[in-house]
């Protein structure tokens, strides 16, 4: 989701229409002005020649639209101008006071929602990696308090023959590193299975949405999601013994 959204992300833009009295060389020339500008990811400049040549595949091979205009072109240069979603107004904004800009289009109604969803997006999955990490460890720590019962007795042997807290902890500290960790590899394997059918219907569904390849999917699930099994293990591991 994260690649899709930046992908989305980069190809935000507003669109700036220059006075009718700017060549492409102006155009050039306020380029190169905005694309230092902060939240400026990039500027292209469009020629009314590019503009008239869209406008002919927009409508169909069958117009010739100079024809129709008698070889004249209305149209004037203009700028494609990259910009950070979030800073899309300010940067439209600025461009309005530059001189020989004579329309700016901030394309809002786009942006906004994009904005919202990259939020919304990351917050839900931040939460969702928390609940599982919360889980893991609160069903790690119910079974290690469980083997920490049933050897209650050996436990306090081991303690009156001089052993310390920490190496009558450890057995348990890898017990529930152990059920993180292997519990996580099952949670991948199942995921193996199943996901590279689940990775094509979505493609074919959805195919205006840029999804990562499985194989490279998998690749950046796979340290993260052993990663949080084993520290949510041995969490619930240390839980256990502390109430225990």
């Amino acid at each position: 989701l994260d690649h899709a959204l930046d992908v989305t992300r980069s190809e935000a833009e507003i669109s700036v229409y220059l006075s009718d009295d700017m060549d492409v060389d102006d155009a050039g020339e306020i380029a190169d002005a905005l694309v230092v500008e902060p939240g400026v990811t990039r500027v292209r400049v469009v020629s009314p020649e590019e503009t008239i040549d869209r406008v002919e595949a927009l409508i169909g091979s069958d117009f010739d639209i100079l024809e129709i205009l008698e070889g004249y072109n209305p149209f004037t240069a203009s700028l494609e101008v990259g910009v950070a979603p979030e800073e899309a107004s300010e940067v439209a904004d600025r461009v309005r006071g530059m001189a020989g800009v004579d329309l700016v289009r901030d394309n809002e109604e786009v942006l906004a929602p994009l904005v919202s969803l990259t939020a919304v997006a990351r917050w839900v999955g931040l939460v969702a990696t928390g609940a599982v990490g919360l889980i893991t460890l609160i069903l790690s720590s119910h079974i290690v308090r469980l083997g920490i019962a049933a050897r209650k007795e050996e436990i306090e042997t081991l303690r009156l023959l001089g052993a310390s807290e920490w190496f009558v902890s450890i057995p348990f500290l890898l017990e529930g590193a152990l059920l993180g960790f292997l519990g996580t590899v099952v949670c991948l394997g199942a995921v193996s299975l199943g996901g590279p059918m689940l990775h094509a219907s979505l493609k074919a569904s959805i195919p205006f949405i840029p999804l990562l390849p499985w194989s490279e999917l998998l690749a950046i699930f796979l340290p993260p999601s052993l990663g949080l099994g084993l520290v949510a293990g041995t969490l619930g591991a240390l839980s256990a013994l502390r109430s225990s």
